[in-house]
This record gives structure tokens, sequence and C-alpha cells, in this order.
């Protein structure tokens, strides 16, 4: 079930194959999804594509007593329009549908990313009482998705002023996921007519324009790019050299132990970042394959 309206009567931006790819953004009517309502809305504005608004809601496929419509659909209707109106308020120009899904909604956001170019939560942060549930949701999207996933927090503080630079944080991962985080942190301050900082979290690694500031430069030339080491790179540390920030930009990881979607790291971070953070998959899950630490992850 599904349900498309445009927010002004216009054919969303087309590329040289076809239809623009969407942002896609989940919701389930809380005020941590409806934050990330209003941030995919505006990034989509800024990327020139249109916004699909996702609620998976497992009730909403029930039948009724006698015929009568499904007992969750009302509810169902009620989130996605009340979603629908803040990505309006938050960007007028932007073409959105809402789509209602049955199924859990880590199955539905995975679906939705197959054709879209970035999805968006929301989660709450801190020890807040929907954090038990949302954040699982959050940690199973981020390790399994093939695209970039930001995951935006509840807005706790005043904007970021227009100062802050973006933040890559590089050598987390492996040498070869360091690239497609660069090349999407440097995008997003572009977008954002923000600096970037880099920051380098570990040294001796093999050869990348990544850990050159000439290479950057570069390929950058319009970008004012700042480097910085990090050592001893824990969750504390990341956040107190970053943040606040308009985005805080990282791979995703892969995976831990026990079936878990997410290593310690990366749980923690979103756990208690109160930036809005892009997690950038690796190479070999954007291309499809996976790696023995995402397949463990995935289960």
């Amino acid at each position: 079930m599904s349900m498309t309206t445009p927010l002004q009567p216009t054919a969303a931006p087309r590329g040289d194959d076809g239809p623009t790819a969407p942002v896609v953004v989940g919701t389930d009517g809380s005020e941590c999804a409806l934050e990330a309502v209003r941030w995919a809305a505006a990034e989509a504005a800024r990327r020139g594509a249109p916004l699909r608004i996702v609620h998976a809601a497992s009730t909403a496929a029930h039948r009724g007593v006698a015929g009568a419509a499904p007992p969750g659909l009302s509810r169902a209707r009620g989130v996605t329009a009340q979603a629908f109106t803040v990505a309006r308020h938050a960007a007028p120009t932007v073409t959105a549908s809402t789509e209602t899904v049955t199924g859990d909604p880590v199955s539905a956001l995975l679906r939705a990313a197959g054709d879209a170019q970035l999805v968006v939560l929301g989660i709450a942060t801190t020890g807040a009482p929907d954090e038990m549930v949302l954040a699982p949701v959050a940690q199973r999207v981020t390790g399994r998705s093939p695209l970039p996933v930001v995951v935006v927090p509840r807005q706790r503080h005043p904007a970021v002023g227009g100062s802050r630079p973006v933040v890559a944080v590089l050598g987390l991962d492996r040498p070869q996921d360091d690239e497609p985080v660069a090349d999407f942190a440097a995008a997003a301050a572009t977008h954002l007519s923000r600096p970037l900082l880099v920051l380098h979290a570990e040294h001796g690694r093999p050869a990348s324009w990544t850990a050159d500031p000439e290479a950057w430069a570069a390929r950058h030339p319009d970008l004012t790019v700042t480097h910085e080491p990090l050592a001893h790179p824990t969750g504390g540390r990341v956040l107190a050299a970053a943040c606040p920030t308009p985005l805080l930009v990282l791979g995703a990881g892969h995976g831990g132990l026990l079936h878990r979607a997410q290593d310690s790291l990366h749980r923690w971070l979103l756990r208690h970042c109160t930036s809005p953070m892009a997690l950038v998959p690796p190479p070999d899950r954007r291309s499809g394959l996976e790696t023995p630490e995402d397949a463990l992850a995935s289960g």
C-alpha cells in the first residue's frame, strides 16, 4: 500500500539515465523520526532529488471485523500524513511520496534502499526512553545497507552555526573504506557550503590520496579542508574532536561478534552522538559483495 503526493506540481529532476534516485527516510511518528524527515527533506532539496517517506506497520495489513478497514490503517495514515506535512514545511519545493509497508522497519528500509541514493533515520540518544527500540533499528540498517545512511538525533541544541565544518573520520576501518567516506564528506561539505575537517585516526596506512593534503587540494580545489591527527580514536575522542558539526561522516564498519550489525565503536557513537552522522558502507557492500564480517553481522 502506498500513497504518492507531490509537494508541488513539478517533475522530479532527471539524470541522463532516467529519474533521479530518491532520498528515503523512515518514520514511525516519533519526534526523533520527524526530525529525520526535516533533515531528509532539506537534503533532498540540496540534491535536487525526490523524497520517499517510508512507514513500516505490521498491523496495517490485518483485516478488521466483518470487512472493516484494518485497525492499524488509520494510525499508519496519520503517521505518514504528519511526516508529509513536516516535509512540506521543511522543503516546499521537493516532490515527496509516502508509503506504508507491512513488515519490520529494518527489512522495509533495506528494500527501499534498492533504488535510492541515501537513507535517513531518526534516533534517540543519551538514554532517552525510546532508545532501546530505535537504536537497534539504526544499528541493523547501517550495518547492512548498501547505501550511505544518515542518522539524525533528536534536536537538543540550536542549529550548528555556519562556521562549523563537516567532519570526516578516516582510518577507523580498512584502508580501502576511506575513499568513499572522503568522497561523501567532500560532497556534503560542498552541498552545505561548509569547510571540511578531516580527522586521521591511524598513521602508517598504505598510500592513498585520502592521506595526502596535496591530493585533497587537487581533487577539491574549491573546498577548504583542514587535516588533524586523531590518536586513540575512542568514541569519546571522536565526538570531542568533531562535535558539534552539521554532519559527522565515517565508515559504516563491518559488524561485530554475536551477529551484531555494528562493532562496539559504531554502536557507541550511534547511542551518544548528538550531531547528524553519515555512515558510509564499504566498497564491497556497495557493489553487492559481502565480506565475512558483513555476512556474520547480517546473520
